[in-house]
C-alpha cells in the first residue's frame, strides 16, 4: 500500500512539474546545404547550379524554465551528397549521414499565438554509415562545435502549432602548427584552429505544448 501511494504522489509531482515547467515537443524536415570557403551568394549559386542539398529530419523538446527562459535538446538526421574528382576520372559522388545532438540555451518570446525563439549552444556531430547505424557510434568518433538557431511558431490551438525554424551548425577542430625560425623548423608548434564543417539548413514541422 505505501509503495502505490509513493506512486502515485510521484506521478502527481511529475504532472505538476510537467505543467509548471511548460513542455514543448516537436518534429520537422531539414532541407540545407554545406558551406565551402566561399560567399553565401555563391554557395546559394553553387547549389543552384549542382541542385545537391542536405536533407533529413529532426525531433525536440523544450523545457521552460522561468521569463521564456528555457533549455531546448534537439537530435537531428542528415543525409549529404558529396563529390570527389580526381584529375582524368569520372566523379564519385559519396552519401554522408550525420546525427547532430544539440543541448541549447533557448529564449521563447510569446506574441498572442506566434512565438520567436532564438537558441545557441554545443552541438555534438555523429558521423553514421547509415541512420540504422547509430548503434555502431564510438564515442571518440564525436566531433565538437556550435549550433546557433531561430524558430517562428504559429499555433492553431492552444496545444498544436507550425514551427519554421532555421540553423547554422559549424564545428571546429585542432592543427598544430610548427615554429620555423630562420627558415628552419624549431621543432615547437602552436595550436590553430579551422572550420571544418559550416552547414545552414532550414526546417518546416510542427509541435505539441503541453501545458
Amino acid at each position: 500500500m505505501k509503495k502505490i501511494i509513493a506512486m502515485a504522489v510521484a506521478a502527481v509531482m511529475m504532472v505538476s512539474a510537467a505543467s509548471a515547467l511548460d513542455l514543448e515537443f516537436g518534429a520537422r524536415a531539414i532541407l540545407g546545404r554545406n558551406l565551402d570557403s566561399g560567399t553565401f551568394k555563391e554557395n546559394m549559386a553553387q547549389a543552384k547550379q549542382d541542385k545537391t542539398y542536405d536533407f533529413g529530419f529532426g525531433v525536440y523538446g523544450n523545457f521552460a524554465l522561468f521569463g521564456g527562459l528555457g533549455i531546448q535538446a534537439e537530435a537531428n538526421y542528415v543525409k549529404s551528397s558529396i563529390t570527389f574528382a580526381k584529375e582524368g576520372k569520372e566523379e564519385v559522388q559519396y552519401d554522408m549521414h550525420t546525427l547532430d545532438l544539440s543541448p541549447m540555451l533557448w529564449l521563447n518570446l510569446d506574441l498572442w499565438k506566434f512565438t520567436l525563439g532564438f537558441g545557441v549552444g554545443p552541438n555534438f556531430e555523429i558521423p553514421l554509415a547509415s541512420l540504422g547505424d547509430i548503434k555502431n557510434a564510438k564515442k571518440q568518433d564525436f566531433t565538437v562545435g556550435l549550433i546557433a538557431g531561430a524558430d517562428f511558431k504559429f499555433y492553431f490551438t492552444d496545444h498544436l502549432g507550425l514551427v519554421l525554424s532555421g540553423r547554422y551548425v559549424t564545428d571546429w577542430q585542432t592543427k598544430d602548427v610548427p615554429i620555423e625560425v630562420n627558415g628552419y623548423n624549431s621543432g615547437a608548434t602552436y595550436p590553430s584552429y579551422e572550420f571544418t564543417r559550416k552547414s545552414i539548413y532550414g526546417g518546416l514541422g510542427l509541435e505539441w505544448k503541453i501545458i
